[in-house]
C-alpha cells in the first residue's frame, strides 16, 4: 500500500502490485516533488504509471486530468482498481501501451500535458530512448509545460546529455533518486 501525501485524498492508501520489477517513488520525494510543482488546474500524464500514486498525487492536488501510461495489464488493472476506490469520477484516463507506442499515439490524437512525469526502470537503459521519442514528440508537453524525469544517480547525467527540445532547470535528490525538471525549449 501507498498514501497519497496531499490534497483531497492525503493519507487514503491505494494498492500496489506485486510484480518485482516494479519500484515505487518513496513518500517523501513524492511530497518533496508535489511541494515544489505546482499541477493545480493544469494536466498530467504519467509515463511508467506503476499503481498511478502520481496521477493520484496530481489529481488529489488539483490537477484538471491525468493520463497514467504502463505496459503492464496488471498494472493497468490496478490503476483502474484505484481509481474506482478513491473516485471512480474523476478524469484520469488509463493507457495500457509501451510509451515507445504511447507517446506518438497521445500527439497524434491532440493531447498534451502541462506536467509529464516518466519514472523508468533504473538503470535498465530505458532514458535514452524515451527522450528520443520525447524529442520526435515534444508536442506532448505544452508551451509552457515541463518534463520531470526520475532516474537513479548513475542515470542522471544521461537526461543532460539527450535532451533537444527540452532544457533543464533543476535536478532534485530524494531518498536516493534524482528528479531533473525540464521545459520545452
Amino acid at each position: 500500500m501507498l498514501t497519497i501525501t496531499g490534497g483531497k485524498w492525503a493519507r487514503r492508501s491505494i494498492k500496489t502490485t506485486a510484480r518485482r520489477n516494479t519500484r515505487y517513488t518513496p513518500q517523501s520525494a513524492r511530497k518533496a516533488l508535489f511541494d515544489i510543482v505546482d499541477v493545480t488546474s493544469k494536466s498530467f500524464i504519467d509515463l511508467f504509471a506503476g499503481s498511478g500514486i502520481m496521477s493520484f498525487e496530481a489529481i488529489s492536488r488539483g490537477a484538471l486530468n491525468a493520463i497514467s501510461v504502463d505496459v503492464s495489464k496488471k498494472a493497468c488493472n490496478l490503476i483502474l482498481d484505484n481509481k474506482n476506490e478513491l473516485d471512480s469520477s474523476m478524469n484520469l484516463r488509463i493507457v495500457c501501451a509501451d510509451f515507445r507506442r504511447a507517446i506518438p499515439s497521445l500527439v497524434k490524437k491532440g493531447l498534451c500535458a502541462d506536467t509529464v512525469f516518466a519514472d523508468p526502470p533504473f538503470d535498465e537503459e530505458y532514458i535514452e530512448p524515451l527522450l528520443a521519442v520525447l524529442n520526435q514528440n515534444p508536442e506532448l508537453i505544452s508551451n509552457r509545460g515541463q518534463l520531470i524525469v526520475e532516474t537513479s544517480d548513475r542515470e542522471k547525467e544521461y537526461v543532460l546529455e539527450l535532451s533537444s527540445f527540452f532544457r533543464l532547470v533543476d535536478q532534485r535528490e530524494y531518498a536516493g533518486i534524482v528528479f531533473s525538471i525540464l521545459v520545452r525549449q
